[in-house]
């Protein structure tokens, strides 16, 4: 069914070392159409250099274009550092920094992110990462940069960026919150079965399993959102903490987990949050 909406570009602006993070960026953002869009009546629209620009030969070089195509017309900026700063431009260190730089001066919100992962030693250049570090220290004077252990994490953090950002403009909101309702923080297996070939080249198949907590309310949010798994599962969950989180309405955090011989049928998960100053808990038994 169609509908009204607000478009807002985003952009997501990075040197050339974070394919896999652009992806997932480019998934959160689909995503959240997928579960906020209609109701929320706004549309978010993944904007890429390599993807998104138009070939322009420009006197003032290839940063001009960029500028000019993408950063001026983006609504927000999400910029991802991995270990590179990327090409030097005629006016800053990078074309990343640049575009960080541009947005920023413009008065869009832009959210930079450093990845928190071990350095794949393979592809480390030690005067790159130098290059690096040495901008981050200058931008933390600018403002609250954020980081990201892992994939899941970043888009679990676009998302929250994404959510304060509609929320300071205006937009994201649904025009109803219905009296009395709730934040509904749930628990749920997911499974997916995968076929393979062996190294006799028979044909088998295998189960990958992911634990996702989902918050199934589609206006309020899950604050300090805590899920404890228990003894059971502690060690079946692949996660890289459990720290409390802000669960935004209709979003979802997902774990591989890796279940194995012993491990029992039925578990108890315990959540604890708050919503509106007020605790809540909650304890859900789950089928494995």
């Amino acid at each position: 069914m169609a509908f009204d909406a607000h478009v807002l570009e985003v952009m997501i602006s990075t040197p050339g070392d974070t394919a896999e993070e652009v992806a997932t960026v480019k998934d959160a953002l689909h995503g959240w159409n997928a579960d906020r869009a209609p109701g929320a009546q706004t549309i978010l629209l993944p904007r890429f250099w390599k993807t998104d620009s138009v070939p322009q030969l420009s006197a003032s070089g290839g940063q001009s274009v960029i500028n000019s195509q993408l950063v001026d017309k983006a609504d927000l900026v999400i910029a991802l550092f991995d270990s590179r700063l990327g090409q030097e431009t005629d006016s800053a260190v990078s074309g990343t920094a640049e575009e960080i730089e541009r947005a920023s001066a413009a008065g869009k919100p832009v959210h930079v992110y450093f990845s928190d992962e071990p350095i794949d030693r393979s592809k480390f250049d030690p005067d790159e990462f130098t290059r690096l570090e040495k901008f981050r220290t200058e931008l933390q004077s600018k403002g609250l940069l954020g980081v990201y252990s892992g994939l899941t994490d970043l888009a679990y953090k676009v998302r929250s960026a994404v959510e304060n950002d509609l929320t300071e403009m205006g937009l994201g909101s649904p025009s109803v919150v219905r009296k009395g309702e709730h934040a509904q923080p749930r628990v749920r297996v997911e499974k997916e079965r995968e076929q393979y070939q062996d190294s006799k080249g028979k044909m088998k198949s295998r189960t990958h399993a992911k634990l996702v907590l989902e918050n199934k309310s589609s206006s309020i949010t899950a604050e300090g959102l805590v899920m404890n798994v228990g003894e059971q599962l502690q060690h079946s969950v692949i996660r890289q903490n459990d720290d409390p989180v802000d669960l935004p309405p209709l979003a979802d955090l997902r774990w591989p987990l890796a279940l194995s011989f012993g491990t029992p049928d039925q578990v108890t998960i315990e959540l604890s949050w708050t919503e509106n100053g007020e605790a809540q808990s909650l304890s859900q038994p789950v089928t494995l």
